[in-house]
Formats: C-alpha cells, sequence, structure tokens
C-alpha cells in the first residue's frame, strides 16, 4: 500500500504513542500482565496514523482489481445509468473482500472474513489490507495492533486459506486477546453478513460513488 503524501510529524506519532501506551498501561492494572513489552508503540502509532491519513480507494480503482473485465461485461449487456451503478455495486458486494472487527469478552477480539476476504488475502492482498485497515479504523483496540496485527496475518496466510477451504461458505474469523497481535484462524460459517450492515460498510471504506 503506498504511503500517503502528508507527512506525519515526530510529534503527532509521539503523542499517538502515549495514547496507547495509556490504554495498555489499564489492561496491565486489569489482567496483571505487562502488554507493552515487545510491541514496538512508535511503529504502531506511526501506522495507526497513516491509516486515519490515507485516502479512501475509488470504487473505479476497486472493480478494476477485483474485476478487471467489469467493463467490458457492462457493455456487452448494454447497462448505463442506475442499471450500470446497481452493477458495479453488486460486484463490489459479490467479489469484494469484506472484513468486519468487534471487541467481545472486554479484551478478546474478532476479526469475520468473508470468502471473498479469505481468497484475496493471498493474490489480492493490497484490496484485502485496504478492507482490514477500514475495519480496525472502527475499532480502536485493533487500530492500535494493527502494525503488528498486519505482519502475523501475513505470515500466516496459508493457514487462514486452509481453514476457509474447509468450511462450506468459506467464511473465517480472526480471535485474538488484545493486545497480542497474534489471532487464530477459525471457522466463521455461522457468522451472519446482514447485507443492509455489508453495504454501509462497504459504501463507508470506498470513497466517491460507484455510479458514474
Amino acid at each position: 500500500m503506498s504511503d500517503h503524501g502528508d507527512k506525519i510529524t515526530e510529534e503527532q506519532v509521539q503523542e499517538r504513542a502515549a495514547q496507547i501506551r495509556e490504554r495498555l498501561n489499564r489492561v496491565r492494572k486489569i489482567e496483571g500482565f505487562d502488554p507493552v513489552a515487545g510491541l514496538d508503540l512508535e511503529a504502531m502509532a506511526r501506522r495507526s496514523l497513516e491509516a486515519r491519513a490515507r485516502p479512501k480507494p475509488s470504487a473505479h480503482d476497486v472493480l478494476k482489481v477485483i474485476r478487471p473485465e467489469w467493463e467490458k461485461e457492462a457493455a456487452q449487456q448494454g447497462l448505463t445509468g442506475e442499471a450500470l451503478s446497481a452493477f458495479k455495486w453488486q460486484i463490489l458486494a459479490e467479489d469484494g473482500p469484506q472484513v468486519y472487527g468487534e471487541i467481545t469478552d472486554i479484551v478478546y477480539y474478532v476479526i469475520h472474513l468473508n470468502k471473498a476476504a479469505v481468497e484475496k488475502i493471498s493474490w489480492n492482498s493490497e484490496v484485502f489490507f485496504q478492507a482490514l485497515e477500514a475495519a480496525a479504523l472502527a475499532v480502536p483496540e485493533i487500530d492500535e495492533i494493527l502494525s503488528p496485527l498486519e505482519a502475523f496475518i501475513r505470515a500466516e496466510v496459508t493457514t487462514i486459506q486452509a481453514v476457509g477451504s474447509t468450511v462450506s461458505n468459506g467464511q473465517v474469523k480472526l480471535v485474538g486477546v488484545w493486545p497480542v497481535p497474534v489471532v487464530i484462524a477459525e471457522s466463521d460459517e455461522d457468522y451472519n453478513w446482514d447485507a443492509e450492515d455489508a453495504a454501509k460498510r462497504l459504501r463507508d471504506r470506498i470513497g466517491g460513488r460507484a455510479g458514474g
């Protein structure tokens, strides 16, 4: 993923690192272990700031990546106007990676991946990690460990896809204990992707309109 043009200052990094450290110290008081040990807080802070500063990918760019021939398909079907816009969003919804993060039971975090996300994590990693980044920004705890979490997921692609291959609908969930950036891939077969919520998250993640 390319860096955003705006320069992130050292002052911003230190301020964000202090915020992360404060949250981690609260965990130490509650859970009785040192979550800061072994974590590069400045790298985590910088990655968090980069994610917040990065412009949203355009719908057109995402479409070209996940289905390169979509324009030819639309032309063959003679689609224009609202029909063309609906066709674009259908592709994004069906073929685009959906990633959703949540915190459960105070310290456990779960990252849900639909089948497209599991498939694209290897051959189309940029689109996958864009979706992961957007999901992380919605959950402060995951946002703060995004840097080491991304590194772990990149190293575990084979395992994640192996789990997905055993699930009838291809869905996988990554389960971890915050703030440890290590996740276990499990079947997510029973997770129901609400179509309306998924569509809203998709539109929030993509800049501009799919229409036009």
